[in-house]
C-alpha cells in the first residue's frame, strides 16, 4: 500500500514555526464532528460509573434530608474528604460508601482500559484525517484509520507505559538513591529514605523539586515520543513499532526544538483553558453553591466537566495535527530502489527498451 509522504513535496515544504500550534487547534475545531463524536463515546463511557453512584446516594439520602442540605453534604463528602463538613455523613453511612467506593474503582479499572484502547483507535483517526484531508465522510476515514493502525497503536500504548514505568523507576528507585544520594551528595545509605543529614530543610525541598521536575521533563518527553511514533507508523506506513521508536528518538535528539515546540505550546494552552479559565469558573459556581445550592449549580459543574473533556478532544487532534505537519517536514522519504524501468520505451505488456542504449537505436 502506498505511504501518505508520497504526495509530500519534502523539498518545497516549509519547516514548522512558531504558529503551528494554532494553526493545529484551528483544524481540530474545523473538525467538529471527529471531536464531538469523541466527547459522546467518553460520556456515554462515564455514565456507567455516574449511574451507580446516583443510585447507591439516592438509596442513602431518600427523604431524610432538605435537597440544598443534601446536595451541599454530598458534593463536600465526594469531592473534599477532608472537609470537616462532611464528617458526620460519612460516619453514618460508611458501609455503604465503602462498598460503592470499591464497586466504582472495580468498574473504573476497566472502564480506564477501555479508554485507553479508544484513544488508541483515536489517534488512528487523526493521523488518517491530518494526512488524507478529506472533504467528505470524515466520520468513515476517521473509524478507517483508528481500525487500521489500532493493533500498532495498541503496541506503541504499552511501549509508553513501560517507558514511563522505567522513568519512574530511574528517578524514584534505587538508579537515583546511588548516583545522586551516594555518589553525587555522598549520603550514607542508612539516611537514603529519611535524607536527616541533609544540612538544611531547604536542600531537601531543593532537591525534592529538582527530581520532581525531571519527572515531569521525562514523562513529557515519552508521551511527545509517543505521538511521533504514532504519527510515522502512519506516514510510512510501516508495522515496525520498535523500528519506528527507535528512528523517532534520534529525530527528536536531532531536532528537539521543531519536534517538542508546538506540543509544548499546545499542552500550555491545555493547561491555561482547563486549569485557568475552566477551574476557576468551577471555583466561582462552586462559592455559589455553597451559598444557595440549587439544580442550575448542579448542571453547571456538569457543563463545566464536559468543557473540560470537549477540550481535551480538541486539544488530541491539534496534537496529532501538529506533529504530522513536523514529520513531513523532518522525516526524509524512505529510501527506495530505483526503477529499473523509469527511462525506457515500448509498448504496454511487451518489451521495454532503455532509452539511449544500443537496443534502443536498433529498435529506431
Amino acid at each position: 500500500m502506498a505511504t501518505y509522504e508520497n504526495n509530500v513535496d519534502h523539498d518545497n515544504l516549509k519547516r514548522p514555526d512558531s504558529l503551528l500550534f494554532l494553526r493545529s487547534i484551528r483544524a481540530a475545531i474545523y473538525r467538529h464532528k471527529l471531536w464531538g463524536s469523541s466527547w459522546l463515546f467518553l460520556l456515554l463511557l462515564s455514565a456507567i460509573p455516574a449511574m451507580e453512584v446516583m443510585g447507591t446516594i439516592e438509596k442513602i439520602v431518600g427523604n431524610r434530608y432538605a435537597s440544598a442540605d443534601a446536595a451541599r453534604e454530598l458534593h463536600s463528602t465526594l469531592s473534599s474528604p477532608t472537609v470537616s463538613f462532611s464528617e458526620v455523613f460519612r460516619q453514618d453511612h460508611g458501609a455503604a460508601l465503602t462498598q460503592m467506593q470499591s464497586s466504582v474503582a472495580f468498574g473504573g479499572a476497566a472502564l480506564a482500559l477501555v479508554a485507553i484502547l479508544f484513544g488508541c483507535f483515536a489517534a488512528g483517526g487523526w493521523l488518517q484525517i491530518t494526512f488524507e484531508q478529506p472533504d467528505r465522510q470524515t466520520l468513515r476515514r476517521f473509524a478507517f484509520g483508528g481500525g487500521r493502525f489500532f493493533g500498532r497503536f495498541v503496541r506503541v500504548a504499552i511501549m509508553t507505559v513501560l517507558l514511563l514505568a522505567l522513568v519512574r523507576w530511574v528517578l524514584y528507585g534505587e538508579p537515583w538513591k546511588r548516583l545522586v544520594y551516594g555518589w553525587l551528595m555522598d549520603i550514607p545509605k542508612y539516611d537514603w529514605n529519611r535524607l536527616e543529614t541533609l544540612p538544611s530543610e531547604q536542600k531537601y525541598t531543593y532537591l525534592m523539586w529538582t527530581r520532581d521536575g525531571l519527572a515531569a521533563v521525562g514523562f513529557a518527553k515519552v508521551l511527545a515520543w509517543a505521538i511521533y511514533t504514532r504519527t510515522r507508523l502512519v506516514l510510512r506506513d510501516s508495522r515496525s513499532v520498535i523500528g519506528a521508536g527507535i528512528a523517532t528518538w534520534f529525530t527528536m535528539l536531532r531536532h528537539p526544538i521543531q519536534t517538542l515546540r508546538p506540543l509544548m505550546l499546545l499542552l500550555l494552552v491545555e493547561l491555561l483553558v482547563v486549569i485557568g479559565l475552566l477551574g476557576w469558573w468551577n471555583g466561582t459556581v462552586e462559592s455559589r453553591f455553597y451559598a444557595d445550592a440549587n439544580g442550575w449549580h448542579v448542571l453547571a459543574f456538569f457543563g463545566i466537566a464536559q468543557l473540560g473533556v470537549i477540550w481535551r478532544q480538541v486539544t488530541r487532534g491539534a496534537y496529532y495535527h501538529s506533529a504530522g505537519r513536523v514529520s513531513q517536514a523532518l522525516i526524509l522519504p524512505t529510501d527506495s530502489k530505483p526503477d529499473p524501468w523509469a527511462k525506457t520505451i515500448g509498448g504496454p505488456g511487451g518489451p521495454q527498451y532503455p532509452i539511449d542504449d544500443d537496443g534502443y537505436h536498433v529498435t529506431v
